[in-house]
Formats: C-alpha cells, structure tokens, sequence
C-alpha cells in the first residue's frame, strides 16, 4: 500500500496558519535550523524527545529575540538494534579517517583495494546492506544544502553516532556551505568535530561514559580513537552506560548539560548568514542528486502550467532555482496562500544528463506536511524534457474557511 501522508490545517489568506498542533505562521521567519542528530538504537521518538530538550534549554537562555528566530528539526538516523548500530558504528572508522568511509560508499572517492577486501569478508557474516545508512546520510546532505540555500545557517547537535554522520556530511559540503554548517559534539565516537581534532573543539564527553571508553579501548590498535574524554558530572545518573543525551548529558545542574549549551551558543555565533539562493514557500519541492551532471525538476500546476527550465514561472508557482552544474538543489515554491490553486500539483523527474545510474532525493513542504522520497534513476531512459516521469503529486482542498488541506502521496 502506497504511503500517505494527510494533514489538516487551515491557511487563511492573511497567511496565518491555524491547527490543531501548531499556531506558527505559514511565512517561514526563522534564520537558523537547529538539528539533532540521533545515535544507536535510537527511534525516532526518542530523537524527538531529545530536540524539544535542546529546544527547551535554548529557550531558557537565549534572548526571546534570538530565540524566535530558530526552527528545531531532527537528522534521523534508522537504528537496526545495538549490535548492528555498533557494527556499523565500526566499520566507520575503519578507514582512520571516518569522513573517507562514507566518500568511498558515495563514490565521491576511489575505495582502495584494502578495503574492499575488509567489507568483502564481512559480507560473508552479514548483509553489508543492512549495515550502512548511506540513504540517511544522503537525507541529511539534502537537508542540510536544502536550508542553506535558503539563506538559513544550520547547527547540528550530535550524540553518539550521529557525530560520525555529521562529519560525513560536513566533508560532502562545498566550501561555502561550510561557513554556514557548525556541529556541537556529545558523546563522540569519532576522531575530530567536523575538522577541529583539538581540545577545544565544540564536545562534551564524560570521563565515565562507559560506551566512549569501551570504544576507546577496543580501539587501541586501530589508527584513530575518540576524542579524549573531558567532562566529568560530580553525581552520576540512573543511566548505568551514562551515556544517554537526555537522562545523562542534559540533566540540569549536571557540567555536561552546561557544557554543551555553551558550545551551542558559541557555535551559532560562530555561523556565517549564507545568501538566500532559493525562497521557502506554502508548498515547496527541493530536488538533489548525487555526481551526475543533470537532473531536471517538473512541476504540473493544477491550472495545467508546465514548470521546469525552460519555462521558469507558472500561474501558481516558480522553478526559482535551476541547477546544471553540480547535484542541486533544484527548487520550486509557491510563495503565498493566495497562490495556491486547488488540484492536483504533480511532479516529475527528467534524467537530463549523465551517464551512470543515480538516486534523486526529493524533498516536499506543504503546509505543515512533510515527506522525503529518494528515487532510483538509469540513466538515459528516465523520463524526457517533453515526457518527465511522474514521481509524486500534492494534492490541495479548498475548505470552507478559505483555508487547505494538503496531501503528499506517490
């Protein structure tokens, strides 16, 4: 059964937004995305729990005025159960350089013959696939490129494993991206925060975590180990790894909790505003790819508008960014609640050029409505500039109220 995704909201054409979970308005105000990057065996509950914490403690001390200019999201990772997350937890700093792993899987980088060997023997024990979240590493790159596009800084708070994949992420950035991307490091299995390997790098990890130190210690004979643990909480928690974000590290009074608000806070003045590329609207479709040279974004309006590279503008909408010379994002948004046409906006993938198979990622806004869906591509025969393959479809409801109900669906 096809997924679906529904959400009522009511969108008056003053542009305000009113529902039954949120009174936000529609016009996206926020200048900086706050994330939460899970670690193992994480579900996405427990994700969510843990950005309303980070949320919560911003709040507490940052200038309203600041403050209300945040957006607090989470970087899911999918757990496959603790022995797994572990393993994988391994394999990704196999390498000595953890960034390097992800960029041979991507193949953004040439994977040495050495290492091929290793994840051949352990395919015979496992299946690899299980093992390596590349799609969620991708999600993240998307994201990430996404929101700086729109002229938004970001700001990862990593636990766990998610500091390995916000390294990984931060290495597939361009240099400009970088300036407006920052990563506060809890808990850190890793060598280094994003390129920063000092002392006074932006981490916070216990003397007593015992997950760190059995990693340190299974390390000793591989080329890299964690970051020196350089925290200590004079009363320790019910957690018995003292390891968890929440129960552990953020516990109030506690030297870790402060700890980390303080890398956040110095973090975010640290982030440079990048330029606003692309403007977030009532709906908006974002699309990214991997290394191939072109793929192109349609979008049919309801009024039967045909939105892509050669016709920029519909009577709805805009293709406001086109991209033809790295991997995204390519862009289209409706701007404002009175742009919005009732019907079906339906949305199609032409693979342009390039010459190897590639996974588009497209991301979808409407309203509060949200869905991420990655599609595989051969190239040459996915879809033409006359005949684009129809991948997704928002579909839009005038209410009674003069208001809309959106609904994502394949």
């Amino acid at each position: 059964m096809k997924n679906l995704i529904y959400i009522l909201f009511t969108c008056l054409l003053g542009g305000m937004l009113l529902a039954e979970t949120s009174t936000a308005s529609i016009c996206d105000t926020s200048d900086t995305v706050v994330f939460f990057g899970n670690g193992v065996k994480a579900l996405k509950k427990n994700a969510d729990d843990s950005k309303k914490i980070i949320k919560q403690r911003l709040k507490a001390i940052l200038a309203p005025e600041e403050f209300k200019m945040m957006k607090f999201d989470v970087a899911y990772n999918d757990t496959h159960g603790l022995p797994l997350d572990l393993l994988e937890s391994t394999i990704q700093v196999l390498t000595g350089n953890t960034s390097r792993f992800w960029r041979f899987l991507l193949k953004v980088e040439i994977m040495p013959d050495w290492f091929a060997e290793k994840l051949l023997l352990l395919s015979t024990a496992l299946d690899y696939s299980s093992l390596v979240t590349t799609d969620s590493l991708k999600d993240h790159v998307s994201t990430y490129t996404t929101k700086i596009a729109e002229g938004k800084k970001v700001l990862l708070v990593a636990h766990s494993q998610g500091n390995l994949f916000g390294n990984q992420a931060y290495n597939l950035l361009d240099a400009h991206e970088r300036l407006s991307f920052a990563m506060v490091s809890v808990a850190n299995p890793d060598n280094t925060v994003l390129d920063d390997s000092s002392p006074a790098a932006p981490y916070t990890t216990l003397v007593n975590d015992k997950v760190i130190q059995a990693i340190i210690t299974a390390q000793i004979l591989l080329p890299t180990k964690p970051m020196e643990p350089n925290t200590v909480n004079l009363v320790e928690s019910d957690d018995f790894l003292q390891h968890n974000f929440i129960d552990t590290y953020m516990v109030e009074g506690r030297d870790s909790n402060a700890g980390v608000l303080a890398d956040i806070v110095i973090a975010l003045d640290s982030l440079v505003a990048p330029p606003q590329i692309i403007e977030p609207g009532v709906v908006t479709v974002a699309l990214n790819w991997g290394m191939a040279p072109d793929v192109d974004l349609h979008v049919y309006e309801p009024n039967g508008t045909h939105v892509y590279w050669y016709n920029l503008e519909g009577v709805s909408g805009k293709l406001d960014k086109d991209d033809t010379t790295r991997f995204g994002p390519e862009h289209y948004r409706v701007l404002t609640c009175d742009k919005v046409e009732e019907g079906g906006y339906h949305i199609a993938l032409d693979y342009y050029k390039g010459d190897y198979p590639e996974v588009a990622i497209l991301q979808i806004e409407a309203g509060l409505v949200s869905r991420t869906i990655e599609i595989p591509m051969e190239s040459d025969i996915y879809g033409t500039p006359n005949y684009p393959k129809l991948v997704a479809n928002i579909w839009a409801h005038k209410t009674e109220d003069n208001g809309y109900e959106f609904m994502i669906y394949e």
